[in-house]
């Protein structure tokens, strides 16, 4: 059966222009037509799906979030206390939420293995469409090695499916990018600098040589894969891109060299700039470590500007927020931070939609309402342009269809 949502509007990223009133009609979970209601016929069978007073648009994208990280902040003695089955199952919360805040795709960067995703798809819980990194590749005291000064390696996910990721040399990054793509990995994540929510390192320093960041690129790509980098420190965003890696993630300390260094390519920087945000907050309620709050506090600022200057120079911008860090639902706050630093709405929209979705290679598949298209669409009350609210708050997102289906429904 069919389904056809009629709205007040229906917004297209790609121009930032509206069809008044509209109806978007979908058919085995694909977009088969989509704009002015006396231009589009409606089977009579058809489900008819009421989003009148709403403006509706693709469902978003987020090209980084952690589905199984809660996302209530870093509690060592809670994560000691907690079996790994518990770990994963949070991911059953974090998938609903993320929905409801009008997310239909998201790129998980880490700590999630492949049965999550293909347990959405077998419909035993929802949750939107995943690309999966699987895991997080990290030198010897780098970003993702947990190895705490006590002796003790407190894992965010200890979860058997998903490979080690601490891994030193060039060799040995071949055979591991293998493993995790053995895993089921879209997207392969290392660590090109330290970060802010590990023990043992600084945001400051570059990881990994340029030797060890080509190999990881050079195996992706023997198997049709991209590689993204948690890269803060601009040593290690520069050593990312140079090496060809696609996306920086964070970029805390992007220079005038790394802006070219963007250039060179098709590459894109995913800033989640709410995180440093939600390591501030987490520490301010006692759940997150002194080490991590002082460098969170350090970093915030620079950040901003470092965004900034991306923005102003032309880089393209993919949205992303470490959800994770962050309670997921709270997503769409990203795009405030992104405005508030000069993006236009219509631009903050596109790098959640089109600019996502070129960026993740599902250009014409997501992030559009194109004929073809996933039938994933959201409906708020409003024009989206004039008030990005509508979308900052999961309670504006009023309406949520993945695949033809209604997964949220609210007045």
């Amino acid at each position: 059966m069919s389904t056809a949502v009629f709205a007040d509007a229906l917004y297209d990223p790609a121009t930032a222009g509206a069809t008044h009133p509209a109806v978007v009609l979908i058919n085995e979970g694909r977009v088969v037509a989509a704009g002015p209601r006396d231009q589009v016929h409606v089977p009579a069978d058809a489900l008819h799906v009421d989003a009148e007073g709403l403006t509706v648009l693709p469902g978003l994208i987020d090209c980084h979030v952690h589905l199984c990280i809660a996302g209530d902040g870093v509690v060592l003695a809670e994560m000691l206390a907690s079996p790994p089955s518990l770990t994963l199952l949070s991911a059953v919360v974090a998938c609903r939420n993320t929905l409801d805040a009008g997310f239909t795709t998201v790129r998980d960067a880490g700590l999630t293995p492949v049965a999550v995703r293909m347990a959405v798809e077998r419909g035993y819980f929802p949750g939107p469409r995943m690309l999966l990194a699987v895991a997080i590749l990290s030198q010897t005291g780098g970003h993702a090695d947990q190895h705490f000064p006590c002796g003790v390696s407190v894992m965010w996910n200890p979860s058997p499916d998903l490979p080690e990721s601490v891994v030193d040399g060039a060799e040995p990054m071949r055979h591991r990018v293998r493993e995790v793509i053995r895993a089921g990995a879209d997207w392969i994540k290392i660590c090109t600098s330290g970060g802010v929510i590990s023990p043992g390192d600084s945001p400051h320093h570059a990881t990994f040589t340029p030797g060890e960041i080509e190999a990881a690129v050079q195996e992706a790509a023997a198997q049709g894969r991209k590689v993204m980098s948690h890269a803060q420190a601009a040593a290690g965003i520069k050593n990312a891109l140079r090496a060809g890696v696609t996306t920086i993630e964070h970029g805390i300390w992007i220079d005038d060299e790394a802006c070219r260094l963007f250039q060179d390519g098709d590459r894109a920087l995913v800033p989640t700039l709410v995180a440093p945000r939600w390591v501030i907050r987490h520490a301010e309620a006692g759940r997150m470590p002194a080490f991590a709050a002082e460098k969170g506090r350090a970093v915030a600022e620079d950040h901003r500007q470092s965004v900034r200057r991306a923005i102003d120079g032309g880089v393209t911008v993919a949205f992303g927020t470490d959800a994770g860090v962050g309670p997921h639902g709270t997503n769409g706050e990203e795009f405030l931070a992104l405005q508030e630093l000069g993006m236009s709405p219509a631009d903050c929209i596109r790098s959640a939609t089109t600019v996502a979705a070129r960026v993740l290679d599902l250009s014409g598949r997501a992030g559009t309402l194109e004929v073809g298209a996933f039938g994933d669409l959201i409906g708020v009350p409003g024009d989206p342009l004039e008030d990005l609210e509508l979308l900052a708050r999961p309670e504006n997102v009023r309406l949520v269809v993945k695949g033809g289906d209604v997964v949220k429904q609210t007045r």
